[in-house]
C-alpha cells in the first residue's frame, strides 16, 4: 500500500485502489485529461473499475465525479477515512442513488459530446456551437446529428454539407455552420478550418 500522502502514479494507481482504501477517505486524482479531481471517495466498484468523488465546488455546490481508475495518471490518498469497512459508504456521508445516476449520466453525455478522435478540431467546436442552441444533438461517427431527425451534417462540416428533412431547420443550421466558419477562420486561420 502507498503510506499515507504518498502519490500513485500510472501503474500503481491500480494497486493503491487495490489495497484497503476506505471509502469517506479524501483522495486527489489526476485523470487522462490532466483535470485535477479532489474530493471524498463514495463509492467504488471492483468489477468495472468505477470510483465516484464527490467534492464541492467553489460556489458550495456538491459535485459527483465518475472516474474510470484504470485510465486515472496519478492517485493519492490525502486523508483516510476512520472506522470505516470496504465497501459501506460512512454513515454521515450518504450519498443517494439518485445524484450517483446523474453523475453517471452526465458523464456519459460528456464522453458522447466529445465526438470521434478523427473527427477536426472544426468539426468538435461546430458540435459545441450548434449545441448551444440545439440541445437533442449526437455523433453518429463522423457525422453531426440532430436527434428529431432534422438535419445531419457531415465532413468537412461546411453548409453544404447540412442535410436534412425539414427545410427551416436545414436553413437554421446552414446559417449556424457559416456564421462559425468566419468566426473560425479569424480565430485559428484558413489551414485549421477543415
Amino acid at each position: 500500500m502507498v503510506a499515507h500522502g504518498a502519490m500513485a502514479t500510472a501503474g500503481k494507481v491500480e494497486n493503491e485502489l487495490q489495497h484497503y482504501v476506505p471509502l469517506g477517505s479524501i483522495v486527489m486524482c489526476v485523470d487522462p485529461y490532466a483535470n485535477k479531481i479532489e474530493g471524498e471517495l463514495v463509492a467504488m466498484d471492483e468489477p468495472t473499475g468505477m470510483i465516484i468523488i464527490k467534492s464541492v465546488s467553489n460556489d458550495q455546490k456538491e459535485d459527483l465525479t465518475v472516474l474510470n481508475r484504470e485510465l486515472l495518471t496519478e492517485f493519492e490518498v490525502k486523508k483516510y477515512a476512520p472506522n470505516n469497512t470496504r465497501g459501506a459508504f460512512m454513515p454521515e456521508k450518504i450519498v443517494s442513488e439518485s445524484a450517483v445516476r446523474k453523475a453517471i449520466s452526465e458523464k456519459e453525455e460528456a464522453i458522447n459530446r466529445v465526438g470521434p478522435k478523427d473527427v477536426s478540431l472544426a468539426g468538435r467546436e461546430l458540435f459545441k456551437v450548434i449545441n448551444k442552441t440545439y440541445t437533442n444533438l449526437e455523433w453518429r461517427g463522423n457525422v453531426i446529428q440532430g436527434l428529431d431527425g432534422d438535419f445531419i451534417v457531415h465532413p468537412p462540416y461546411k453548409s453544404n454539407d447540412v442535410k436534412g428533412n425539414t427545410e427551416d431547420a436545414v436553413a437554421r443550421i446552414k446559417k449556424v455552420v457559416d456564421k462559425f466558419h468566419q468566426d473560425f477562420v479569424k480565430k485559428h486561420g484558413a489551414q485549421s478550418d477543415s
